[in-house]
């Protein structure tokens, strides 16, 4: 059984699956932020974690020689960090993959991202000139890619700024892209993607790892593209056609998820103690 190259309606994931590959072969465990370990909300700067979240992947990854986790998200690291209050021993990609941190905790971008900066400079033009102020929207700059949030907007005028957004990217933009996420649309440079981001992690962990990718949204499909057909990708939310094999309802069955990770873990090693 491996990750479906198309889409197709996933299976949920069995209770143990995971603990028993930390276990067995080690596993580098890979995270989207919001709506997969944070639950959405309209304003996220305010996106926590759900209770118990940041201790229980502090637990889990200082079982390094069976578990790698690694944060895998459209923020900025800065940002993510600030929020989860975890850094030790975690790796952290953000920016839809053009930015990284390893466990050492150097974080840089990838060198080509600065390649784009005059077209983004004409997106922030745009945005500055088309937004308007007082309604609901609300632009980030994320210095290699820029958004437009309309969580507070009203969904018409949202889905008509979002398009003509779209429209001015695809036009003027012919290096970037406009991706759609949720109440949010993203311009970037085409190299960006949940996909390179898995590819670099990967190329981080010990061979024998399979690799897990739990994520909620568009951004994630890349990201489930990416993986062996060893891996496991599991998709967030109420199942849907994804290229995830399995699911889980929401975030707190992820919690739910690293919580049986962390408990066999330190189960393993209390009875087979460490010489």
């Amino acid at each position: 059984m491996r990750n479906s190259p198309r889409n197709s309606t996933p299976a949920p994931l069995p209770r143990h699956l995971l603990a028993q590959h930390a276990m067995h072969r080690g596993l580098g465990l890979l995270l989207d932020y919001d709506g997969t370990i944070a639950a959405i909300v309209a304003d996220p700067a305010r996106a926590v974690p759900l209770p118990g979240t940041a201790e229980l992947i502090e637990r889990i990854a200082l079982q390094r020689d069976r578990v790698r986790v690694a944060i895998v998200t459209g923020r900025r690291i800065e940002d993510v960090t600030r929020l989860l209050k975890v850094t030790s021993e975690v790796i952290f990609s953000g920016v839809h993959g053009l930015e990284l941190c390893g466990a050492d905790g150097n974080v840089g971008f990838v060198p080509e991202a600065s390649e784009y900066s005059a077209e983004l400079d004409k997106c922030r033009a745009w945005l500055q000139r088309e937004v308007p102020r007082g309604r609901g929207f609300r632009i980030e700059d994320k210095q290699f890619s820029i958004g437009l949030h309309s969580r507070a907007a009203d969904p018409d005028e949202a889905q008509r700024l979002g398009k003509n957004f779209t429209r001015f990217v695809e036009r003027e933009t012919p290096h970037l892209r406009a991706l759609q996420l949720k109440m949010l649309v993203e311009a970037m440079p085409k190299i960006a993607g949940k996909n390179h981001a898995v590819q670099r992690i990967k190329q981080m962990l010990p061979q024998s790892f399979i690799t897990a990718y739990f994520g909620d949204d568009t951004t994630d499909e890349a990201a489930f593209s990416a993986l062996d057909a060893s891996d496991i990708g599991v998709f967030v939310g109420t199942p849907r056609e994804t290229r995830a094999r399995f699911f889980v309802n929401g975030p707190r069955e992820v919690v739910a998820q690293l919580s049986v990770i962390a408990e066999s873990l330190e189960s393993r090693s209390n009875t087979h103690p460490r010489e």
